[in-house]
């Protein structure tokens, strides 16, 4: 699991990439694309205005922190320590 916010985990097999909105929106393709996700209310997010999104095989899930940091997150998560609960 990967937590995104407080009160949102998503499963890392369920994320497909970690997206910055100032640099990802230029192009119109991903302007239409999300604009569409919004449409069909496949977006999760914040009334703040979001930093990133974290795009996932069933939504699309906007977040105030910085692209570097959410894959920093997910990073460390991946490779904690595997610790033996006998």
């Amino acid at each position: 699991m990967f937590i995104l916010t407080k009160e949102k985990s998503i499963r890392l097999k369920n994320i497909i990439g970690v997206f910055d909105l100032d640099t990802s929106t230029v192009s119109g393709t991903t302007k239409n694309f999300l604009m569409s996700a919004e449409k069909s209310n496949k977006i999760t997010g914040t009334n703040i205005l979001p930093k990133s999104f974290v795009f996932t095989d069933d939504r699309i899930y906007l977040s105030l922190n910085m692209t570097g940091k959410i894959k920093n997150s997910v990073f460390q998560h991946v490779n904690a320590p595997v610790v033996d609960k006998q």
